[in-house]
């Protein structure tokens, strides 16, 4: 792709991300308030009145926290009065993959656009529980407040940000969304880099539905998302088998990356509904930490 080509791909891009922001903040928020609503919340930070230690005040914490006499002793650094039950958790969030994930058969949203709610609701719910929300990759710390939601959702979807090379958060709760048809062994190195890390490393595998069933049949002709064609077949059907097994021995070896406490791998199809997913999910990372 020459330079004018690259021009021409970054303005449609641009273009496109303006144009869907707003479907996917909503639909973000919509998840965010189906998870939240009818749960019974645990016990949050600073519910306790017994002070703990002072810590560094962090973008998002709320102005009546910051301890102004202690910090009036120290120049220029604010300290938060930090309670015992105060134990703030930091999610670092990852969304991404190559033109497959663009992918979306008739009826079907895109694997991209599901992959980004469900990174965006767990960004919200996070955030509305007083915890710290950062993107695997970026160069911008995580923050605290859900004010930081639209920023975060610019930077999904603006942003390239690769997990092969990030280095992971101390003791932070990373979440990598995909359809990971790169190689299995890139997602076990991931996960322990952040065991590594004293972290822990979930992941959820987003397919289309016809990645899952291949119910193709005859004379199929196979393309790239943006039209390119990849391969003809006479008969798709007389490969069915092969591809299936190919796709449950590539599942296997991504379960391989779970190899400690709290870790796990889901796969979601984005003809299901979002909420048990997502749900799943929260649990999981609140009995993981408790």
């Amino acid at each position: 792709m020459n330079q004018a080509e690259e021009r021409v791909e970054l303005e449609r891009r641009a273009s496109q991300t303006a144009a869907l922001l707003p479907d996917i903040l909503t639909a973000a928020y919509h998840a965010a308030d189906l998870m939240t609503s009818g749960r019974h919340p645990r016990a949050k930070a600073g519910q306790s009145e017994t002070f703990w230690q002072f810590r560094d005040y962090a973008p998002g914490d709320p102005m009546a926290s910051i301890d102004w006499r202690q910090s009036a002793r120290l120049d220029q650094r604010l300290l938060v009065r930090q309670t015992e039950w105060e134990q703030p958790q930091t999610l670092m969030l990852w969304c991404g993959g190559g033109e497959d994930f663009d992918y979306g058969d008739r009826g079907t949203e895109a694997k991209r656009f599901r992959g980004q709610v469900i990174t965006l609701a767990l960004a919200i719910v996070a955030l509305r529980q007083g915890e710290r929300v950062g993107l695997w990759g970026s160069a911008e710390p995580p923050r605290a407040g859900v004010h930081f939601v639209n920023d975060l959702a610019e930077q999904l979807l603006t942003e390239e940000l690769s997990f092969t090379e990030a280095t992971p958060q101390p003791g932070a709760t990373h979440v990598l969304v995909s359809d990971f048809h790169q190689p299995p062994e890139d997602l076990v190195a991931a996960f322990a880099k952040a065991r590594d890390a004293q972290g822990r490393a979930l992941a959820v595998v987003v397919e289309d539905p016809s990645e899952a069933h291949f119910p193709f049949a005859g004379s199929t002709r196979f393309e790239g998302s943006r039209g390119e064609a990849r391969r003809f077949f006479g008969d798709a059907q007389a490969v069915r088998e092969d591809y299936l097994s190919a796709r449950e021995q590539h599942h296997a070896a991504l379960n391989e990356a779970v190899r400690g406490g709290g870790e796990r791998v889901f796969f979601h199809l984005t003809d299901a509904p979002l909420a048990p997913l997502m749900l799943s999910i929260v649990d999981h990372l609140e009995g993981a930490a408790g």
